[in-house]
């Protein structure tokens, strides 16, 4: 069957309805125009409807594949950005925490340096309170006594001489009743040979 474009039945129609032979200009012959016309037109109006219908099949049915790979394409993006943010996150993560360890340690060795100068610090005021100790107290002659503080082992140490025993004595219960609390006394005094004579 050949089909026509609607355009082309409606001017049929139209030709038609003017050539119809025993139709009057009465109400009766206009709506039997228009039946029949209505009637001859019908199966041009069918094959465009059908035509109509199997182009948006056809268009349907060929935008499908696009569409399904269009779809696989954004997936694939999708999942390979949530793949790259990943990543992302990983390296910065991995960043932070290089960065937080060496913040750390830097933290450790400058509370170490700290601790240690603070030892020092101690130890240093301890060597000083012993020896002003000795220096002034009567009972000992502290000339030849050498007062040395460890600040690792937290001792106070006292070397050297002194004329007698009970200066060596004397010496170590000086220094024990001036040294801080943690801090120990090590008495490595020698007593001084007096002369033969």
């Amino acid at each position: 069957m050949r089909r026509y474009p609607l355009w082309f039945a409606t001017v049929g129609l139209a030709v038609l309805a003017m050539t119809t032979p025993g139709c009057d200009d009465t109400a009766k012959g206009v709506k039997k125009d228009a039946e029949e016309n209505a009637e001859a037109a019908k199966p041009y109006v069918d094959a465009a409807a059908e035509k109509t219908k199997e182009a948006l099949e056809d268009a349907a049915a060929a935008a499908k594949p696009a569409a399904e790979k269009a779809g696989e394409e954004l997936k694939e993006l999708g999942s390979k950005a949530v793949e790259e943010a990943k990543e992302l996150g990983d390296k910065a993560e991995h960043s932070a925490d290089k960065a937080g360890d060496k913040t750390e340690h830097e933290a450790e060795k400058a509370g170490d340096k700290a601790a240690d100068a603070g030892d020092a610090v101690a130890a240093g005021a301890q060597t000083t309170t012993v020896k002003g100790a000795l220096m002034v107290d009567g009972e000992v002659d502290a000339s030849h006594i050498d007062v040395d503080t460890d600040a690792a082992t937290r001792t106070v140490f006292l070397k050297g001489t002194v004329p007698n025993a009970a200066q060596r004595t004397a010496a170590e219960r000086i220094a024990q009743s001036k040294v801080s609390q943690g801090y120990s006394v090590r008495n490595l005094l020698r007593v001084a040979k007096e002369p033969k004579g």
